[in-house]
């Protein structure tokens, strides 16, 4: 039995619509630019803040608004996040997204850290900063995929689901140069849901400076949406009748 060459045609389409791959940005103004000014109120991001000597906002040029330290500017463009830190103080920047199950998830972006302090110091208090600077200094950086609702500044394994970077200064120059970090959380977000992507600071020691730019988190979906499914179904139903009718 041959089938025609429309009915074949037909068949291919119809099973063409089982896995439509579907690629979507998850994180907005990933660039920092949507202001187009020095920013603490940054579009599409949060800040969360302890203490009293630290920044967070979207800065343009080469020497930080807060602790007037210097940096390298931006990875692209006229602006970059920054997570200023004078010491004493813990600084999150933080963005919530949500997504459908995917297939493949990639976050990537550009960091640079400026560590003032001696050394890199991992406490267990996380990202307590107010813990006994003598007996336990904590200075370091964290940059984490966090469940919906969870406190910006928690550290603990029920909140955290994936941690993609934690350490200190990226090399011994006052001003650091950009790394770029590239993560597959395809895993994470495999069953789709809401989530947060964190980047955070702590220092009880003396200054630290985190720089992000060109944040971006692509996913891949390819799940049927309803309507999809329901054309298939419709589409192959079809096809199975004129064969029946044909061929009976």
């Amino acid at each position: 039995m041959k089938l025609k060459p429309w009915l074949m045609a037909g068949l291919l389409s119809s099973t063409a619509m089982l896995s439509p791959a579907q690629a979507a940005e998850l994180i907005q103004n990933g660039g920092f630019e949507s202001q187009g000014v020095d920013a603490y109120d940054i579009t599409g991001w949060q800040v969360a803040e302890q203490g009293v000597a630290g920044s967070v906002l979207a800065q343009s040029g080469t020497v930080t608004e807060f602790t007037a330290s210097t940096t390298v500017g931006a990875y692209a463009g006229n602006y970059y996040g920054l997570l200023d830190n004078y010491g004493l103080a813990s600084n999150v920047l933080y963005q919530s997204f949500s997504t459908a199950a995917v297939s493949q998830a990639t976050l990537s972006f550009q960091m640079f850290i400026n560590n003032q302090n001696a050394s890199t110091d991992i406490d267990a208090a996380g990202l307590d900063y107010s813990v006994d600077a003598t007996d336990h200094p904590n200075q370091h950086v964290r940059v984490d995929v966090l469940k919906a609702g969870a406190d910006p500044f928690s550290v603990n394994s029920a909140d955290v689901l994936q941690t993609l970077y934690l350490g200190g200064a990226n090399g011994n120059l006052t001003a650091n140069n950009y790394i770029n970090y590239q993560f597959d959380l395809s895993s994470s977000l495999a069953s789709g849901g809401s989530f947060v992507l964190r980047f955070a600071t702590v220092a009880n020691q003396n200054a630290l400076q985190l720089g992000i730019d060109n944040v971006s988190l692509q996913s891949v979906s390819a799940v049927p949406e309803a309507d999809t499914n329901a054309l298939m179904l419709a589409g192959l139903g079809i096809i199975a009748a004129v064969i029946r009718r044909r061929y009976s």
